[in-house]
């Protein structure tokens, strides 16, 4: 499922609809649920998805990641990745 850091959903007056388990391979935990309209910046006009149910990311002091893509994102068009380093997203 599609993650957005906390702190951007703080930036951008997200309200929590709800609370899922987050799970990984240590353990279960729950967060917070937001509906948010996205918009992905691939290609020349990027991509709006409306209306996507998005997980909050707690990834940790310091990590570098604001926004994971999820398969359900993905799932919905076609990823094309390639081995040097490009990608072609189509949705």
């Amino acid at each position: 499922m599609t993650c957005i850091a906390s702190s951007v959903a703080q930036a951008v007056g997200l309200q929590p609809i709800g609370q899922r388990s987050m799970t990984s391979a240590t353990q279960s935990v729950p967060v917070n649920v937001y509906l948010a309209d996205l918009v992905l910046p691939f290609g020349a006009g990027g991509f709006l998805v409306g209306s996507a149910t998005v997980m909050e990311l707690n990834a940790g002091q310091g990590s570098p990641f604001q926004m994971l893509l999820g398969r359900d994102i993905v799932c919905r068009g076609s990823l094309n990745l390639t081995f040097d380093g490009h990608f072609t997203l189509c949705l």
